[in-house]
């Protein structure tokens, strides 16, 4: 699951101590979003103001500092601020070795390890409890994820057709979420059916075009938040989109910004969401 880039020989020792939890940093936004769900607050994250708009919950604490790109971080801010540990993913390894000469890296995600995605997901979150010292939150975390899809399973119980769970990528377009990612635990652990079963990428998801959604004209559509610059006005004059079968019988809701190739928080996020959301219908 985790590739280490250089040993932490003081790691150990400073973990058994709650008042010594290493200050951490995190290039991917899962790390960031489960370090706070495990009660730390990240030293540094990158690229905070779009996570302000993708990920949105859980808050970053006002006293952690923007560290630049995600792909890009700001090597001279952190070479003045040094964390004691960074956490960074396989997607955003490119400035590591330099990283490494001012601070020890490890590489933590839950897209690089070839596990479904739920099986990654709770192997990052007990392997970065274990570099915080916060095991045990950990573990009620996981314990609460269990228990929100096994509440979800009832509740969606009801829900008669498919539903596509969708992002939109320009008023032409989506991201249509299947196999091989958050939404595939969701639909996997729950009655709820996927209209979307054609192929997807590394990352549980397949870029089509909005005419694609007729293909199940009986499905639901439930769109992830946000919608880029210009769609919403857009879709109202759009001809497909408004003879989409979902459209015109009122089978189509939005839900707040999910951070859809996150964490355990994420996950619950979106459960609850898709639940409120096809409870309407």
């Amino acid at each position: 699951m985790t590739l280490v880039m250089a040993t932490v020989p003081w790691l150990p020792a400073l973990v058994t101590d709650a008042d010594a939890t290493p200050r951490i940093a995190a290039t991917n936004w899962s790390v960031a979003e489960t370090l706070i769900a495990l009660g730390v607050t990240p030293y540094a994250v990158a690229d905070i103001p779009n996570y302000n708009d993708w990920v949105q919950s859980p808050a970053i604490p006002p006293e952690t500092f923007d560290m630049g790109l995600r792909d890009q971080p700001n090597l001279e801010l952190l070479a003045q601020k040094p964390p004691d540990l960074l956490i960074s993913s396989a997607l955003f390894s490119r400035d590591n070795a330099r990283l490494d000469r001012m601070t020890s890296v490890r590489l933590i995600d839950n897209f690089s390890s070839g596990q479904p995605y739920y099986q990654a997901t709770l192997a990052m979150t007990r392997e970065i409890a274990k570099v915080s010292g916060t095991s045990d939150r950990a573990e009620a975390l996981i314990a609460r994820t269990d228990r929100i899809l096994a509440s979800a399973a009832q509740a969606l119980e009801s829900v008669d057709a498919p539903v596509y769970i969708v992002q939109f990528s320009d008023a032409q377009h989506v991201r249509v979420f299947g196999n091989g990612g958050m939404v595939e635990t969701l639909t996997g652990n729950t009655p709820l059916e996927n209209a979307w079963t054609g192929p997807t990428n590394a990352w549980g998801f397949a870029s089509i075009s909005i005419d694609r959604l007729a293909e199940r004209p009986d499905a639901y559509i439930v769109i992830i938040k946000p919608l880029p610059r210009s769609v919403g006005g857009e879709l109202s004059d759009n001809r497909i989109w408004q003879h989409l079968p979902a459209v015109r019988e009122g089978r189509v809701s939005e839900i707040e910004p999910v951070w859809i190739f996150g964490g355990l928080l994420s996950l619950q996020r979106l459960t609850e969401s898709v639940v409120g959301a096809l409870g309407q219908h």
